[in-house]
């Protein structure tokens, strides 16, 4: 093994446990994640960095932009609800507030969530598992999840709901265009399956 990641490792071992020895108030899940070597992603470790879930937080209000070419059916965070998606406009992301995204307090980010979607009228359903990261507000209150044109999800903690990312235009609250709309779901998720 190189001499250099023997000594990140070991220096990334004293920080674990100085913090755990600092932190006697730390929930069970954050502290057996921060012993474990913190979280992982497609078999990959994660850098843990400066951010981390407020100590004390409720549930999120799941909030939706949909800057996609058409209407999402449904959609969800870890299994909870976050309603459906109108195409984004100009000054609307698309969705109203669905309650409430179980993101755990005291926790390092970047972690992950896991977003399932349909379309309107699909049986079947798209999968992609994206990474939470920082900065995270004083009062997070709402989780935002944010479906791009090219198939990329992204989600953020807000205090309030912020307006849309891309500002689009749209002919219906279902399509963005009269005719050539491009659905990517199936470039960064998979689709097919059964919620």
């Amino acid at each position: 093994m190189n001499p250099i990641k023997i000594i990140a490792w070991l220096v990334m071992l004293a920080c674990v446990n100085a913090i755990a020895a600092a932190e006697p108030e730390m929930s069970p899940k954050a502290r057996a994640m921060l012993e474990s070597g913190g979280p992982s992603f497609q078999g990959k470790r994660l850098y843990t960095g400066p951010h981390r879930t407020p100590r004390k937080m409720d549930g999120l209000t799941i909030v939706g932009y949909n800057y996609t070419d058409s209407y999402i059916g449904a959609f969800s965070v870890n299994g909870a609800g976050g309603g459906n998606l109108e195409v984004s406009s100009k000054t609307s992301g698309g969705g109203g507030g669905t309650c409430c995204a179980a993101i755990p307090a005291d926790t390092a980010l970047p972690m992950t969530l896991d977003i399932a979607w349909k379309r309107d009228g699909q049986v079947p359903w798209c999968r992609q598992t994206i990474l939470l990261d920082g900065p995270v507000p004083t009062e997070p209150q709402y989780l935002e999840v944010h479906f791009y044109q090219d198939g990329t999800i992204q989600a953020a903690m807000s205090e309030y709901p912020s307006p849309p990312r891309v500002k689009l235009d749209r002919v219906s609250y279902v399509k963005r265009k009269a005719s050539g709309n491009v659905n990517n779901d199936g470039k960064y998720g998979s689709c097919g399956h059964d919620n």
